[in-house]
């Protein structure tokens, strides 16, 4: 039979069980309450980071200087440009300086872009849907050979189609520039890169690089970079160095901005 001694014994471990799991309790409470101030907390981050991603612009600003700035398109994650100012207000779409990037690229990293905008890259065909399709855009494309020759090409209603329609050269508006126009040819036509090639006869995206081709094109602005200025397979715009296809360009700039 139980004595006393041990009856009280038993009592206070008893008390002492239910102590300790009041002090476990009350720890759990404290910790879901802080957890759910931290949720309360990144909530209201997260909702103040959505009202500053829609007042993100939608192109880059025109009266701001040279610089990288973070833009916004309807259905797409914000995402960083490179903005010039000379010519004021244009958005750097691609670009090639020096051969540090591989544009020898398949068609989803055309479609959404690659490369690192304070160098060279290419801004995703996605994005130059997008940005084309919701207001009227011009197309700027500066070009530059080893020798320090410079030239320009503008058009004043550059397009681009869906993936559904192969990103397709809708549009380019009238020319105007120094350069000659390397594009009115390639007018229509769908991009080609080397994993799908809509005019497979020619395989131009396997020699010259992905582009809206026709039969291997007049301008070939993704081709391979030749640091020596020469190569047949190289970047070109026909007319700027009168069809000398040895000629491989050593500078490019593309850049867009909306319609005034």
């Amino acid at each position: 039979m139980k004595t006393t001694a041990d009856a009280n014994d038993e009592l206070k471990n008893q008390e002492e069980h239910l102590k300790n799991r009041d002090e476990q309790i009350s720890t759990l409470t404290t910790r879901i309450e802080a957890i759910e101030k931290t949720k309360s907390e990144l909530s209201s981050q997260l909702s103040e980071c959505r009202k500053s991603d829609d007042n993100l612009p939608d192109s880059c600003p025109i009266d701001s200087p040279n610089g990288i700035y973070q833009i916004k398109l309807r259905g797409l994650e914000p995402f960083k440009v490179p903005c010039a100012t000379s010519p004021p207000g244009w958005t750097v779409i691609q670009r090639r300086i020096d051969g540090s990037e591989d544009f020898n690229r398949t068609w989803n990293d055309y479609k959404s872009g690659f490369g690192n905008v304070t160098g060279e890259f290419f801004i995703g065909l996605e994005k130059l849907h997008r940005m084309t399709e919701a207001r009227p855009h011009e197309l700027y494309i500066k070009l530059g050979m080893l020798n320090g020759s410079t030239g320009y090409a503008q058009y004043d209603d550059f397009k681009i189609g869906s993936e559904e329609e192969w990103y397709e050269l809708k549009n380019l508006g009238i020319y105007s520039g120094e350069a000659g126009d390397a594009l009115e040819y390639n007018k229509n036509q769908r991009f080609n890169t080397i994993d799908r090639s809509y005019d497979p006869a020619y395989q131009c995206a396997y020699q010259f690089g992905a582009w809206w081709h026709k039969a291997c094109s007049y301008s070939k602005l993704n081709a391979k970079y030749y640091k020596d200025g020469k190569g047949y397979d190289g970047i070109q715009w026909g007319p700027f160095q009168h069809d000398d296809w040895s000629i491989s360009l050593t500078f490019v700039e593309m850049m867009i901005r909306p319609k005034s």
